[in-house]
Order: C-alpha cells, then sequence, then structure tokens
C-alpha cells in the first residue's frame, strides 16, 4: 500500500517532484515548504516536526527539480540565457521552479489557504509564482501568508561572501571556474564529493564560516553538510547561473495583497541582509526580521525563530479563513 505521506506531482515537462506531508490532513490551512539551492526538503526537517505536533495544519515539503528525490526533468536545458549560459551553457531557471511550484498546489491544494514559506532559492521560487499567477497573491487570494528567508529578488552576480571587492572578484572567478569543471565533468565531481566528510574539523569550519553564524550547533553544521553531500554535482553547478541572473524586483509588488513576513541573517554571505530590507521595503506591508549572528541557513541555525513566524501565519490564514465561513 502507498504511503499516504508521499506524493510524487508531475511539472510542467515531466519532472517528478517528490513530496511529503506532515500534519492534519484535513486541517483547513496547508503550509508548503521550498529548500534552497544544494539542499533537500529535510533543511525544513525541524518546522515540519514543530508545526505537526502543534496540530491544525497540513504542511508539504518538497524536493526541488534535480534534488533529493526529485527528477531534473525534460527542461532541464532550456532555462538560463544571457551572461550565466555563456559561462556554463544552458541550464534549470528560476522561472522553471515557479511553475514547479504551481503544479504542487495545483494537484495536492486544489482548494482552501495557503501559506508558503521558501529559503533562499525556495524565496525565488516564490516570487516567480507571484510573477507567473499573481492573482493566487491579491487580496482575498488563496495564498494567505508568505514568508521569505534568507534570500534575494535579485542582484547577486556581484556576490562579495563579505569580502572586499578587491578579494571578491578573483574569489567569484574561481568559483565560476569551479563550477565550470564540475559541469563538464559532474560524475567525476560525485565521485570525489562522496568520498569528503561531513563532520570533521575542517568541513565544519569550512561551513560554519560559509552558511551559519560563529556559534550554530555543530550538530545543524553536519546535517547541512550531509544534506549537501547527497545533491548532484549537476544541480550544484547548473543553478549556478539561475541564481547569478534571478531578478524578480519587479513582481514583489504581487506579494502585496497578503501577509508577508521577510526573515534575515545578520552574518549572511550568500543573500546579505541588505537584499532582504529592500525586499520588505517593495512588499508593501511587509514585515523585516533581522537575527543577530547567524548565517544563510537560519532555518537550521536557529529552527525556533523561523517556527515562530510560521505559526503567526498559520494562525492569521486560519483566522481569515473562519471570519469568510
Amino acid at each position: 500500500m502507498a504511503d499516504p505521506r508521499f506524493h510524487t506531482v508531475i511539472a510542467f515537462d515531466g519532472a517528478e517532484l517528490h513530496v511529503e506531508e506532515d500534519g492534519a490532513a484535513g486541517a483547513p490551512v496547508t503550509l508548503v515548504l521550498a529548500h534552497g539551492w544544494t539542499l533537500s526538503l529535510q533543511a525544513w526537517r525541524a518546522q515540519a516536526a514543530a508545526l505537526a505536533e502543534a496540530g491544525e495544519v497540513r504542511i508539504l515539503r518538497y524536493d526541488q527539480r534535480g534534488h533529493g528525490s526529485s527528477t531534473p526533468g525534460g527542461a532541464w536545458l532550456s532555462g538560463v540565457s544571457g551572461a550565466g549560459a555563456e559561462r556554463f551553457g544552458p541550464g534549470p531557471s528560476v522561472d522553471q521552479l515557479g511553475r514547479d511550484l504551481a503544479a504542487v498546489l495545483d494537484q495536492l491544494v486544489p482548494t482552501g489557504p495557503i501559506v508558503l514559506a521558501g529559503h533562499s532559492m525556495g524565496g525565488m521560487t516564490i516570487m516567480a509564482l507571484a510573477d507567473q499567477r499573481p492573482d493566487l497573491f491579491a487580496a482575498g487570494g488563496r495564498v494567505a501568508g508568505v514568508l521569505l528567508t534568507n534570500t534575494s529578488s535579485g542582484g547577486l552576480a556581484r556576490l562579495t561572501l563579505g569580502f572586499p571587492e578587491v578579494v571578491a572578484k578573483p574569489v567569484r572567478n574561481s568559483i565560476i571556474r569551479t563550477l565550470r569543471k564540475i559541469a563538464a565533468k559532474p560524475g567525476k565531481a560525485d565521485a570525489v564529493r562522496a568520498k569528503q566528510s561531513t563532520g570533521s574539523r575542517l568541513a565544519v569550519a569550512q561551513t560554519r564560516w560559509l552558511l551559519f553564524g560563529r556559534k550554530a550547533p555543530r550538530a545543524a553544521v553536519v546535517e547541512c553538510n550531509e544534506i549537501i553531500k547527497t545533491c548532484p554535482s549537476a544541480t550544484l553547478a547548473g543553478f549556478f547561473p539561475a541564481l547569478m541572473t534571478h531578478d524578480k524586483r519587479d513582481a514583489l509588488k504581487n506579494l502585496g495583497g497578503t501577509e508577508v513576513e521577510v526573515l534575515a541573517s545578520a552574518r549572511d554571505r550568500l543573500t546579505p541582509v541588505g537584499h532582504s530590507r529592500r525586499m520588505a521595503e517593495a512588499i508593501p506591508g511587509a514585515r523585516l526580521t533581522v537575527v543577530p549572528g547567524t548565517g544563510h541557513m537560519l532555518p537550521m541555525e536557529r529552527p525556533q525563530v523561523a517556527t515562530a513566524l510560521l505559526t503567526k501565519l498559520v494562525a492569521a490564514a486560519r483566522a481569515r479563513e473562519e471570519s469568510a465561513a
């Protein structure tokens, strides 16, 4: 017998998206969680567990195409154009991810209010959906609440990682060269990465510096390393141009009809807090929370912060539904 907690959503191009369900199946509100680049639905594990225990919400976590247990799909080669494609060749796009999220909603949440949460690339996915389906986010639309955490609406091509530009430029070029090599021979890269430790002192120190705050729990850093290690090298390299060319700043106004919480980390090296401030300013009525001392992986580093905001959004969506009944 099939496990009712697991679903397969067929995307527009035939990609098979793996979805896991937690919480109360008959709850009036459905929460959908979208993860970031190189991660999987496991990155939202703590929030799903806490909200499922609290009850009164249905929770869907899914693997983005090419990540976790989801397939890349036939449109893998029809996405990015411009500078990213020139350096890496064609690959997936954030617009594809928006259409994937639409498929999850259409096939698994055909009725009832929805709360969406996106971390990093998952936040970009929600912006793409708002660009493509603004009706969902209009006042009184089906999307009652949105959490955007550690994400950006665009302008990541000149990422500095916290370095001065004189240092950041050669670092960016080095990253590009490395990813081009991975894209050229992903199988070889997979073999090398399979041998890498996720819990060594060096591995923890490197990931803590890049993705976490200085005082992040070691267990969270190791778990993050383990998730990233399972990401196929073709996906790791393939999505980078899409993130660098991503620009959904004009779509932010479409989120103004719903409750929006923007969550940022003061030490985020990948999507610096300035990006969150600009998003919050561009989305009518959005609220910004900045957590001191934390890094890009805030949902794993301080899971209770994201859980609290999600609980708030779910409660507001439930109250809206009850008042409309």
